[in-house]
């Protein structure tokens, strides 16, 4: 099976606000920070606003991946359109080439992010991702009908695993509505 970095796959942002970059502007900007990605996929789209000036590269766009630069336990591929928002520090954008499944490269570093943090950590007190680690992480090349159909499979696994986790939710809400009908309907007193 043939190899190649995922330096040569895709395009590798690390988002850091330094004090020197940190200028302000009179117009606003909205940011995602670590806090709103979630596991299984999950991002809570509810940006912070501020005046920040954004650096273009930090721009988030759709089928882009999202890695949590320090405690990373996951990926978050972005399947939805941002809207002119931005990722804050700590965060890393990888944006895949045009060759690439977005789909099938998130799967790769969805599973392969716990190993790689630990790697890159080595002593650390707080896992985190080395910029050369990240590049130099090997991605399967399977041809490119396989790789989409992987791509595919796992994120249908995860839409299939959050709608579970929905009804669920839902099934609990439901339960709990009907024990205090019930409770109503009989008075909420004790006949017995």
């Amino acid at each position: 099976m043939q190899y190649r970095k995922l330096g040569e796959c895709a395009k590798i942002t690390f988002c850091s606000i330094t004090p020197s970059r940190s200028k302000t502007q009179t117009a606003s900007s909205k940011w995602l920070v670590c806090a709103n990605f979630l596991a299984d996929n999950e991002v809570v789209n509810n940006p912070t606003v501020n005046n920040m000036v954004p650096d273009s590269e930090w721009l988030l766009h759709k089928n882009d991946i999202v890695i949590k630069r320090i405690t990373p336990a996951f990926v978050n591929y972005i399947d939805f359109e941002p809207n002119e928002t931005y990722c804050s520090n700590n965060l890393i954008i990888v944006t895949p080439n045009t060759e690439t499944d977005s789909k099938y490269l998130a799967m790769i570093l969805n599973d392969r992010i716990r190993e790689l943090s630990k790697e890159s950590s080595i002593g650390a007190v707080m896992k985190s991702i080395s910029r050369s680690d990240i590049e130099l992480l090997e991605i399967p090349m399977l041809n490119e009908h396989e790789r989409q159909l992987i791509g595919e499979l796992w994120y249908k696994s995860i839409e299939l695993k959050k709608k579970k986790n929905k009804l669920i939710e839902l099934e609990h809400t439901r339960t709990n509505h009907l024990i205090k009908r019930i409770i109503q309907i009989s008075g909420g007193t004790n006949n017995g």
